[in-house]
């Protein structure tokens, strides 16, 4: 019974992230510019997003660890649903804020919520070395499905814009269907760890992170690693429109990139076998430098080579640290500390993304971007050079 039960939680999962990551409402920026809010409203209204998602990350992870992850993630897909709400009906600056507030709630909600509940239902199993494999899929499922909802969004752009929020809100609830067919792990089974307060959860997850320091560089490498992918990505697309191309054009980018996106997430179990962590950290920083340096080039095919080469990248190593998180943290504070790594990508992306706007009104992608790599290049050498000597 419990072995049926908990093989499901696998499959639901993929159907849980499948809506989740459906990306009907990716063109956003787009969507509010039609409603009337000016280019410093999108990016003010970004940065809310930003900001609450930051304050309200790591109390997120530790409602899924005090109460269920059942309920959490059904509670993030009723936020969406308000959050879509919100959007259709809102005409001015502040109603679209408090939307997005709670579209920040709702994805942390769901971030680091579903790898718990999955981990925890491979515990159940005995199957924790299932879990790179697992996250793999998740990682490849969630290209697909954000690459399709772009599609489906595309059609909606000049006919009925806000239709995308209606298919939001009925995507959300079938999530909300393939969790209540999930069967919640036993916080008995989870090795009879004894369940604590909500405060209590934050400060024994604190002090965990304190004491374990490969963890507390683990998050923080990963966070800044994929906020510099992440401001890259976004910015790209204002590169390629300068450059005149058209809506399908960018689609066709996006379904190739797409393509090799899900086929680095499905081998990355077998590249950490292959390398090893600590090869994989500075084999991930050394592509990541090099990519950004060939930017100086400004040539587009290049340049969209990297682009593409940046998002395998990524793809690649979701899974990977996933695991390595997963790993490392205990049963009881598991949501929480998952909590904490999507924390430090929000503040990674605070800084970075209007530090590299302000840089590239200036002195133009290809210079910012290059010259952002010249300076972690720097910094990786540096951290070598001194990592080497304390082996020594």
């Amino acid at each position: 019974m419990f072995v049926r039960s908990f093989n499901h939680n696998i499959r639901y999962n993929y159907i849980y992230n499948f809506c989740s990551f459906f990306g009907v409402t990716a063109l956003w920026v787009l969507y509010l510019t039609h409603r009337g809010m000016s280019l410093v409203e999108v990016g003010l209204l970004e940065s809310i997003f930003h900001v609450s998602s930051f304050l309200f990350e790591v109390p997120s992870g530790a409602l899924a660890d005090r109460l269920s992850y059942r309920a959490v993630l059904m509670l993030g897909r009723v936020c969406a649903m308000i959050s879509s709400i919100i959007l259709i009906f809102s005409h001015d600056f502040l109603w679209f804020a408090v939307g997005f507030i709670i579209s920040a709630w709702s994805y942390n909600l769901n971030s680091g919520t579903t790898d718990a509940l999955v981990y925890e239902s491979l515990r159940c199993l005995n199957q924790e070395k299932r879990y790179i494999k697992v996250s793999a899929n998740v990682n490849a499922l969630y290209e697909l499905a954000d690459t399709l909802g772009i599609f489906v969004a595309g059609w909606f752009v000049t006919a009925y814009f806000e239709g995308v929020y209606w298919i939001q809100i009925a995507i959300s609830m079938l999530a909300i269907l393939s969790v209540l067919m999930m069967r919640e792990p036993r916080k008995s089974q989870r090795k009879e760890e004894k369940v604590t307060s909500y405060f209590a959860i934050l400060k024994n997850a604190a002090l965990f992170l304190k004491e374990n320091g490969q963890l507390r560089f683990l998050m923080l490498f990963f966070a800044l690693f994929e906020g510099v992918a992440a401001t890259y990505y976004f910015y790209f697309q204002s590169l390629v429109d300068g450059y005149g191309f058209k809506g399908y054009q960018i689609s066709l980018l996006m379904i190739a990139s797409a393509v090799f996106q899900i086929i680095g997430a499905k081998i990355s179990p077998q590249i950490e076998r292959w390398a090893g962590q600590a090869n994989l950290i500075l084999y991930f920083s050394a592509l990541l430098c090099g990519l950004l340096i060939l930017s100086f080039v400004n040539q587009l095919p290049l340049l969209i080579g990297c682009f593409i080469t940046l998002n395998t990248l990524v793809s690649v190593s979701q899974p990977i640290f996933s695991n390595y998180f997963n790993a490392l943290i205990p049963s009881s504070s598991r949501a929480t500390l998952l909590s904490v790594s999507s924390m430090l990508f929000s503040v990674a992306m605070i800084v970075l993304f209007p530090l590299s706007g302000w840089l590239i009104e200036r002195l133009r992608f290809t210079v910012s971007f290059g010259a952002m790599g010249m300076v972690l290049s720097l910094v990786l050498v540096v951290l070598v050079i001194v990592m080497k000597r304390r082996a020594r």
